[in-house]
């Protein structure tokens, strides 16, 4: 890996730690694990500039930091959730390439996040599943308008930043 990279995805993960930190910190009136996750935003510009594997380091990296610096307890939901979406959407980008846009690849990010966020809800509070159904869609209809936002903002970073190469 050479510097100007190393530099770069550091600086990603940076600003994903902060933006992730400053969002929890924000006093808007809403549940505790429902955010906007501007953090994905840095890992949307690595996936799309530097590929699969940083994209899944940068969230990795940054949901880890956040977590310790700012909610440990949200790690447990967190890191598992930024994994899981970052891998998807590495595949699916993988797969499907300029076919999927920035947003629709954050969308489906977003969604497979809430999703996994869900599921180890499930796990480890032992929701039921009644409450898992209940909340399914709430989440879904969250995940997709933050999906486009933070695909929104991503795009426009993405044409802003000077290509790697």
């Amino acid at each position: 890996m050479n510097t100007q990279k190393m530099v770069r995805l550091s600086l990603l993960v940076a600003l994903g730690t902060v933006l992730s930190i400053l969002e929890n910190q924000l006093p808007i009136p809403r549940p505790p694990w429902l955010k906007l996750g501007l953090a994905n935003i840095m890992t949307l510009v690595a996936l799309m500039m530097y590929g699969v594997k940083a994209a899944v380091t940068v969230a990795c990296l940054r949901s880890l930091l956040a977590g310790i610096f700012g909610s440990l307890p949200m790690l447990v939901f967190s890191f598992p959730a930024s994994f899981i979406s970052s891998l998807s959407m590495g595949i699916l980008y993988s797969v499907f390439g300029k076919r999927f846009s920035v947003i629709g690849l954050s969308v489906f990010g977003a969604v497979v996040h809430n999703l996994t966020q869900l599921f180890v809800a499930f796990l480890i509070l032992k929701l039921s599943y009644s409450s898992l159904l209940a909340l399914s869609p709430f989440l879904l209809i969250a995940a997709i308008i933050a999906g486009v936002i933070t695909g929104l903002i991503a795009r426009y970073m993405i044409k802003l930043i000077p290509n790697p190469e």
